[in-house]
């Protein structure tokens, strides 16, 4: 089998693969814990066998090399992984340490004003609340204007609509606060 492979034989190496395969995932799986990374490493390994099949003469027992390389693959992927891991500790604890209370505090906030004042836009009327969330994209009055049908000064009457109306709806006391721990 292995002098037909070695000379481009498809079909040797299909039946290895089918014969080899299912063990062999079994193995990573074994080792890594996780079925759909055991597959790709053993379909890696064959691949790899493949396009080095000119040097399977060397080589006396074609599925020890391929237990072998299956262990090796899998602990690397391993090593990868914890390699990952590690960094990405690192950069919470980084972010940990820069991150102050009030800047958590800070940011907790502004979420919570643009959660409420993103409440207050959907109970605007319907027109209005067009127009806003257009505003709100990025797109100037007459962009506005022409995605909608509408003239520029129908679109400026009804940002000031929407303005008018969400100051009604927005918790003076919220501003306030904004206010005071805005930087």
């Amino acid at each position: 089998m292995i002098v037909s492979i070695n000379e481009g034989d498809t079909v040797a190496f299909d039946g290895l693969f089918m014969d080899m395969y299912p063990a062999l995932c079994l193995l990573s799986n074994r080792i890594v814990g996780d079925e759909s990374a055991a597959k790709d490493i053993v379909s890696e390994v064959f691949l790899q066998l493949w396009k080095t099949r000119e040097f399977l003469n060397e080589v006396k027992s074609i599925s020890a090399y391929l237990y072998v390389a299956t262990r090796n693959r899998s602990l690397n992927h391993l090593k990868k992984q914890k390699r990952n891991e590690k960094k990405l500790q690192l950069a919470y604890e980084k972010q940990l340490e820069e991150t102050s209370y009030e800047d958590t505090l800070q940011n907790v906030f502004n979420a919570e004003v643009v959660r409420m004042l993103h409440k207050a836009i959907l109970t605007l009327p319907p027109e209005c609340t067009k127009v806003v969330q257009l505003n709100i994209e990025g797109l100037s009055t007459n962009e506005i204007a022409l995605q909608l049908g509408i003239s520029p000064s129908a679109v400026s009457h009804q940002k000031a609509r929407a303005i008018r109306l969400l100051r009604g709806k927005i918790v003076p006391g919220v501003v306030l606060v904004c206010l005071l721990l805005a930087d």
